[in-house]
């Protein structure tokens, strides 16, 4: 008889720990989304690349998963960013807080990507409609800057609301330590007068209950129906979609 072939005892090569694994840096630009391995050489060529405070230049260099790499001064992610517009339903909450919530939005878009990717801006239980969520930690920190994001609400209120509380709605006034108006405001062809649609700038659906409890008026319903250009079309309630390339270049343009 043959001897049996002993094999020896032992961790597999390939389940090595991953904190002592390297990858390439110009793959590590790639995998972050970026540039192309190609323009990543030419990057770090320039010196705009450094790993753990310090400018690399050479060709091939390798980097661990606990390395810190900026980019042109700003840290880079280890993962793809991604980039999602959801159509929120009623009852499910959005809030970039984190922490333990009932019916989370992340229960939604649970498929998107690996690990959490939060909202820009919060929504409560009652409110609907688009809602951008994102990892890209640069575009989040630019766009909750911003007061240039255009978007249109349609809204339920308690009452009918007059010509003097458009105007007032207009002129604006100070929500949570900032200036707050609508820009345009008009009712709703074939529905009741105490439903509108307005036109706003980087206003969440907070500041807007604000705005109208101020001319004395109650939301009962708020619907987002565009946000930054995009709307719900083909974007059925509870459902979420990726940015296209050219949705997330608008996004990062403006002001």
């Amino acid at each position: 008889m043959k001897p049996k072939k002993v094999v020896p005892k032992g961790k597999p090569y390939s389940q090595k720990s991953k904190e002592n694994e390297t990858i390439r840096l110009n793959k590590y630009l790639s995998n972050a989304g970026i540039c192309s391995r190609r323009e990543a050489d030419e990057n770090i060529k320039m010196g705009l690349v450094q790993v753990n405070g310090k400018v690399v230049t050479e060709m091939g260099y390798q980097v661990a998963a606990a390395d810190e790499v900026k980019y042109d001064g700003a840290r880079i992610q280890k993962n793809a960013p991604v980039y999602l517009l959801l159509n929120k339903p009623k009852g499910f909450v959005a809030t970039a807080q984190g922490g333990v919530i009932k019916k989370s939005v992340q229960e939604l878009i649970r498929t998107a990507a690996k690990g959490k990717i939060p909202p820009l801006g919060d929504m409560g239980r009652p409110m609907t409609g688009l809602l951008f969520l994102t990892n890209d930690d640069a575009l989040r920190k630019k766009l909750g800057q911003s007061s240039s994001i255009p978007m249109i609400y349609q809204v339920i209120l308690d009452k009918t609301v007059t010509a003097e509380m458009m105007k007032q709605l207009k002129k604006g006034q100070l929500v949570f330590g900032k200036e707050a108006k609508i820009n345009a405001i008009s009712h709703l062809e074939g529905k009741s007068k105490n439903e509108v649609g307005i036109e706003v700038h980087s206003l969440s659906p907070a500041a807007l209950v604000k705005l109208f409890e101020g001319v004395g008026l109650k939301v009962i319903q708020m619907d987002r129906v565009t946000y930054g250009g995009m709307t719900k079309k083909d974007l059925p309630r509870g459902n979420w979609r990726k940015l296209s390339t050219k949705e997330v270049g608008f996004l990062k343009m403006l002001p």
